[in-house]
């Protein structure tokens, strides 16, 4: 230590003690203990101003300077045996590659080639949903959806299913420039009152026609 430090002092006063080294730079190293035997140290610059301040008794290090750069050459580990928690009022970036994850206020932002998310159950609350995609995928056992209403606009909507059920409470409305049903073995229209109309012609073809 001898040529580093320029100034080691103790200065007691009531039961309080406190030691201070100082390096030629002006940057102290201050230690204060209480007659309870508890104890902080801190690094303060040559303003006076915190840099950092350790609690022996509690385990606590707090950095205070305005910026704090820390550099590994290869690995960094952050670990608690609890949590770990970061506040920043203006952002927060994490960054690997390609891949960008953005914190801004109100806003998230994120960015990868490739996103995989597994959970249990997933719950999504907006005001407003856009999902933009050249191919969406959907594979599920069961799909219930419940809205107040749906529009659906396609150049071709095409479904395939074993069975299909349809049930509609009061109007059922299909409106087409043209009209086919197509049934491989046989086709029923059942209903208290039928009413077939046509603005022109109408035509009933078949080998047999039976009218009751």
């Amino acid at each position: 230590m001898r040529g580093r430090v320029a100034m080691r002092d103790v200065v007691k006063s009531g039961g309080d003690t406190r030691t201070r080294a100082a390096v030629p730079s002006g940057v102290r190293l201050e230690e204060r203990a209480d007659g309870c035997g508890s104890s902080r140290v801190e690094v303060r610059a040559p303003d006076g101003a915190l840099l950092a301040e350790y609690r022996p008794a509690e385990g606590v290090l707090r950095l205070s300077a305005p910026r704090v750069e820390i550099d590994a050459a290869e690995d960094l580990r952050l670990s608690a045996g609890r949590s770990v928690r970061v506040d920043a009022p203006r952002g927060v970036t994490l960054r690997s590659g390609d891949t960008n994850v953005a914190l801004r206020p109100g806003a998230l932002g994120l960015l990868a080639e490739e996103l995989d998310a597994s959970a249990s159950r997933i719950t999504w609350t907006a005001k407003t949903m856009r999902v933009a995609a050249d191919t969406i995928e959907t594979e599920a056992r069961r799909l219930t959806q419940r809205v107040a209403e749906m529009e659906t606009q396609a150049q071709q909507i095409v479904e395939r299913c074993r069975e299909s059920f349809r049930e509609v409470e009061e109007l059922a409305q299909t409106r087409a420039g043209r009209l086919r049903l197509v049934a491989e073995d046989t086709l029923r229209a059942l209903g208290r009152r039928t009413l077939f109309k046509a603005r022109e012609d109408m035509q009933l073809r078949g080998e047999r026609i039976y009218l009751d």
